[in-house]
């Protein structure tokens, strides 16, 4: 199916993206004659003005609409949705917003923003994914371009007020350009720009141009001079950029090790699963360039997925808070974790040699791991969702709105039903009903992959539970008996760390939170069962069995030639 009718077919006339769409009262599709509920067709034929009519069915979009500047100087309704209430289109760029702003929407349609629908339908990254990932994660943000060279300008000047003012606050950027993909709005949180009137809009968008990566893309001298200097003087500028560019440097370089490595291994079969035997890369300018895909497929290895965490994670959050003045997260934060995971791809390396070449007595290896993640995932999930980041003026929802107060609510999906629909519209509803159950499955089937792993091994009589449910090693891998131990703690640490992941993930649509469905969610989720898989491999790769956990033969690793 087109991807566009797959879209339109989900969703209707109405992008599911809650800064524009939540909290308003639950739109009905007929009006009441005589206490009697009217029919699409009856509407039509009463004559009601579209005004006349949403004032009665759908009030806080009649005042929103009344009280913004559309409303008061007399756009009408059918103005941007046109007045054929039986075949009503979307109200996109071109299909509504050019007519009266013909600048403003060239410039938006020449930006990245209009073409992220077409950018995402067109990688495999996105195809793969369960289609509730993909609802709730991929598509929330990036149907701000949907249609065919086209997009949405309510996605930041919210429906139906269309404030100028709203669009420029960055909580109103902060729900799609956040986490481990594009840290943008944690950099200009944790920068001193963050406590200045800086938004992102005054620099991305300065003289209001609606193309808003177009002057930063390269910070070329004709949008620094007069952009930059009306707040900073030239030395400064200079200082800054000088240690942006260091910074940026020195983990390209880091980057650049870590692709050597693993163009090493790749190119000496010593990846397992092996990249060359399984899917077409994810990008066909990675070709080249092997490395791990974003969201981890099933095959693959631990060392591809090490060097993603080099390649993605970690180097975007070097760039991003170099640029927005958070040189901590980038030449600490970053710059030291960077090392940290070159350094564990080098042990990574070393072992697989030494297991390809069937070596007696195995390199120590260090329990390396990266630090638990102990934020309140409640909180952190709702501040930077699409409720979280309403204004509050707009019946921004609290946790009392949804959960009540005194006993927390924890319900059934179904059960949600009449609470969401206080305020949202009843296809919304049905479909976030629809996506928490299907994510609690998801969620669940990933933990069941886990523990068929652990089954594997407690079946080879590899480990065991003790008394307290622990996992043990059975066997004494004598002068490798350390290296087993650091396998053996791996995994269980990832084992913990995969029930922490899945319930970001659940908790992550339940907030109508993107980033923490997606990039702290399903990406860490599937590293977590990554790294039990390889623990497990490597346990009984060290005990000459060489089948994988799942059942596949993995075969003893190529010998060098």
């Amino acid at each position: 199916m087109d991807s566009h009718h797959h879209f339109l077919k989900r969703y209707g006339t109405m992008i599911v993206f809650c800064i524009s769409t939540a909290m308003i009262p639950q739109a009905s599709p007929a009006d009441m004659s005589d206490g009697k509920l009217m029919s699409l067709d009856e509407i039509v034929k009463s004559g009601q003005s579209c005004e006349e009519c949403h004032e009665k069915t759908t009030p806080r979009i009649f005042r929103e609409h009344m009280e913004g500047e559309h409303g008061k100087i007399g756009v009408s309704c059918a103005d941007c949705h046109g007045n054929d209430h039986l075949a009503m289109p979307t109200a996109t760029a071109r299909a509504a917003c050019e007519q009266c702003h013909p600048d403003e929407t060239a410039q938006f349609l020449a930006s990245r923003h209009s073409r992220t629908w077409e950018s995402m339908v067109n990688r495999i990254l996105y195809s793969r994914q369960p289609e509730v990932i993909r609802r709730n994660g991929c598509e929330a943000c990036h149907a701000i371009g949907y249609g065919d060279d086209d997009g949405r300008c309510d996605f930041c000047h919210s429906k139906h007020s269309f404030s100028k003012k709203e669009a420029a606050d960055p909580q109103t950027c902060s729900p799609c350009h956040m986490g481990p993909d594009h840290p943008q709005m944690e950099a200009y949180r944790h920068s001193a720009q963050h406590f200045t009137p800086a938004t992102c809009a005054g620099c991305h968008m300065p003289a209001d141009n609606h193309n808003a990566g177009e002057n930063l893309e390269q910070l070329h001298e004709g949008f620094i001079e007069p952009e930059c200097t009306k707040c900073h003087d030239a030395p400064f500028i200079s200082q800054w950029l000088q240690g942006a560019s260091i910074v940026k440097e020195q983990g390209r370089q880091y980057l650049a090790r870590g692709l050597r490595i693993i163009s090493m291994l790749r190119d000496k079969g010593r990846l397992y699963p092996d990249p060359r035997a399984g899917i077409p890369a994810p990008e066909t300018d990675q070709a080249a360039k092997p490395g791990a895909h974003p969201f981890y497929y099933g095959d693959t290895s631990r060392a591809e997925k090490l060097y993603f965490d080099l390649q993605r994670y970690l180097q975007e959050h070097d760039v991003r808070g170099a640029y927005h003045q958070d040189f901590k997260l980038a030449a600490y934060d970053v710059l030291n974790t960077m090392q940290q995971q070159l350094e564990e791809l080098q042990a990574e390396a070393l072992l697989l040699q030494e297991l390809s070449a069937e070596k007696v007595q195995l390199t120590p290896i260090k329990s390396f791991v990266p630090a638990p993640d102990t934020g309140d995932i409640y909180r952190l999930t709702y501040e930077s969702s699409f409720h979280g980041v309403l204004a509050n003026d707009r019946q921004k929802p609290s946790c009392e709105t949804c959960h009540g107060s005194g006993e927390y609510r924890k319900p059934e999906a179904k059960a949600w039903a009449p609470v969401c629909g206080a305020c949202h519209q009843h296809a919304l509803v049905e479909q976030f009903v629809g996506d928490l159950t299907a994510i609690k499955d998801q969620a669940e089937g990933l933990r069941r992959t886990a523990d068929e792993t652990v089954a594997k091994l407690i079946s080879k009589q590899i480990i065991a539970r003790d008394a307290s449910g622990n996992l043990m090693l059975l066997d004494n891998y004598k002068q490798n008996q350390k290296v087993a131990e650091v396998l053996l703690a791996r995994l269980v640490y990832y084992l913990n760390n995969l029930d922490r992941s899945r319930k970001t993930m659940t908790v992550g649509v339940a907030h109508g939170n993107p980033d923490y469905t997606l990039w702290y969610a399903n990406g860490p989720v599937k590293g977590d069962l990554i790294e039990i898989r390889d623990a497990a491999a490597k346990l009984m790769r060290m005990e000459k069995v060489f089948v994988d956990v799942s059942g596949v033969p993995f075969g003893p690793l190529p010998q060098e030639n």
